[in-house]
């Protein structure tokens, strides 16, 4: 066989290949982004038209209805979903995934456009979004205060914590929840507008004319241009009562002759308490390249930097640690790998009673899984429990090969071969049935990571991780492991030699196991002369099984999960005032 032949005459490059590919599996890992759970990308758009002021039936009526009657026309739609609520609408398009996501955007929005006339011109701007399960918020931080106001802490968190977090590499958005939204009302006194002859229509105009921020052209040097702006935004209740509102015959009137501007706060949509008093929440949300784990420690470090900088009496919890949640699930998944790959290699030297076999066969494990983490790493995956699941799965088969190879080696020596010898003609010997074995199992994992739908990108990087780990163990099983028997194998007459310590208990139990494997001799040949009889338990046992998990079983596409948290979601009539609430 080429590999084996290669790797005994050529042992130094061997060594080195495979300490080079371990070397770029480790930088491999190192750049892997961790996250919780795969990144998936469904095929659901979500349209949101703001109506500020409309009930939901007026939303339902004048919105939703004419614009889901031009939504019709669009192909390639599973489902829709649209909720009116007070102010707003929402529409959820579901779409096939075969459907071209750019071109179902472009589509929904020339659909809003062609009966864009048709709606109320009080709505704003629809915006459409591609959902993305991987947007949701990945820590949420309390700021609380036993010193400041509702009003001193939604302006700490606006205008100085949540542009802090925004800096931090690897956030997507900073959203602050129960604040207080700073608002200058415009209170018009009726009597002055008649005694200066003023419409509530010139008092509009003017406040939308004078209170913006334009371009108006360039400065053209000769080494740089300057852009011009014109700096209109009005921002306290004085300059707004400067603004003049209409000339009477060489006479100006100013805003503040005909109303009084109150500097203040909008009026409440929601509130927010921590242990019985008002806060602040901060909710942050990595973007989609990002590392949960890597973002949420960065988090971590500003908001301890933050603490230290904040007044006396006024404190910044974090209340949700999805970087926390994310670690504690991976760190499961590779407790149950690495004791998984103990209890494997514990299992080898149980039955092989040589630890230079179990070591040159273990050697197969830290080779494959590292170089299946460069399949992961050029496949742009990333660390999730997903992928992480297939190296616990494959655990036992990346071993296989590596097992049998060297227990070939072995039989070949115990009949008086060199170590060279048996280890070119072993490895040859059983290196097609080793691969037809291996190959089996890619043949299976593959058409998974293929799958459509939802299903397919969630099993994609557990079924590649597979596939690309067995192929890894396959090659060292052919090259490292023939390698190493050929030069650092047991020496001849090992096996004969007389066992002391632990090696003689071991001894007396694969003694004790040939007996077994004895009994289990008869136990096949009765099967071959009763073969009605085991094909009846053979079906009888499948369709046992699969009744058994459709009745007490069940099945869902995630198992349930204990996050470490509570919580309770009450609903109140769509009508309902927020203090009712």
């Amino acid at each position: 066989m080429f590999l084996s032949n290669f790797s005994i005459s050529k042992p130094v490059a061997t060594v080195v290949l495979v300490i080079g590919l371990m070397l770029v599996g480790l930088l491999a890992l190192s750049k892997l982004k961790v996250n919780q759970f795969p990144e998936v990308e469904p095929p659901v758009l979500v349209i949101n038209i703001p109506y500020p002021g409309a009930s939901p039936e007026t939303v339902e009526r004048e919105v939703v209805n004419r614009i889901e009657k031009a939504l019709q026309s669009i192909s390639g739609v599973d489902r829709s979903n649209s909720t009116s609520r007070e102010g707003s609408a929402t529409i959820v398009l579901v779409f096939d995934f075969s459907k071209n996501m750019i071109e179902a955007a472009d589509e929904v929005r020339n659909a809003i456009a062609s009966v864009r006339y048709k709606l109320p011109t009080e709505i704003r701007e629809p915006i459409i979004t591609r959902a993305d399960p991987g947007a949701q918020p990945i820590l949420q931080l309390s700021l609380s205060s036993t010193s400041l106001t509702h009003a001193q802490l939604s302006r700490l968190a606006e205008d100085k914590l949540a542009e802090r977090f925004r800096g931090i590499t690897g956030v997507s958005t900073v959203g602050v929840n129960g604040a207080l939204k700073r608002e200058l009302s415009i209170l018009l006194r009726a009597e002055k507008l008649r005694e200066f002859g003023v419409s509530v229509t010139e008092v509009l105009g003017a406040v939308r004319a004078q209170n913006t921020t334009a371009p108006v052209g360039k400065v053209r040097g000769t080494l740089e241009d300057q852009s011009i702006r014109l700096l209109g935004r009005l921002e306290s209740p004085a300059e707004f009562e400067q603004m003049i509102i209409k000339r009477n015959a060489g006479t100006v009137v100013r805003l503040g002759q005909v109303a009084e501007v109150q500097d203040g706060f909008a009026e409440m949509t929601g509130y927010s308490l921590r242990n019985g008093r008002p806060n602040v929440g901060i909710s942050i949300t990595r973007s989609r390249d990002a590392s949960t784990v890597s973002v949420a420690n960065d988090t971590r470090k500003m908001v301890k930097e933050i603490e230290k900088e904040l007044p006396k009496g006024t404190t910044l919890d974090i209340t949700q640690d999805g970087g926390k949640d994310a670690e504690n699930s991976l760190h499961n998944v590779t407790d149950a790998l690495v004791f998984g790959a103990a209890l494997t290699i514990f299992v080898v030297y149980a039955f092989l009673n040589s630890w230079r076999s179990t070591l040159i066969t273990a050697l197969s494990l830290p080779t494959s899984v590292l170089a299946a983490f460069i399949a992961v790493w050029l496949m742009g995956f990333s660390l999730n429990f997903m992928s992480l699941l297939g190296l616990s799965l494959a655990i036992g088969v990346l071993i296989d090969d590596a097992i049998v190879v060297r227990e070939n080696i072995v039989r070949h020596m115990e009949r008086g071969s060199d170590r060279v010898t048996a280890a070119r003609e072993g490895t040859a010997e059983i290196g097609l049935a080793v691969a037809a074995t291996t190959f089996a199992i890619v043949a299976v994992f593959v058409p998974v990571a293929f799958m459509g739908n939802g299903p397919g990108q969630w099993f994609k990087p557990f079924a590649l991780t597979v596939v690309a780990s067995v192929i890894v163990s396959l090659i060292i099983s052919f090259t490292l492991d023939p390698m190493l028997s050929a030069y650092w194998g047991d020496p001849p007459g090992y096996h004969e030699q007389p066992k002391t310590g632990f090696s003689k208990v071991l001894e007396r139990f694969n003694h004790w196991f040939d007996g077994v494997a004895n009994g289990y001799g008869h136990v096949i040949a009765w099967a071959l002369h009763h073969r009605r009889w085991m094909a009846a338990f053979a079906v009888l046992s499948f369709v046992g099984a699969i009744a058994l998990q459709a009745t007490i079983g069940g099945s869902s596409f995630l198992p349930q999960a204990d996050a470490g948290f509570l919580a309770i979601e009450v609903r109140s009539p769509a009508s309902s005032s927020l203090d009712y609430s």
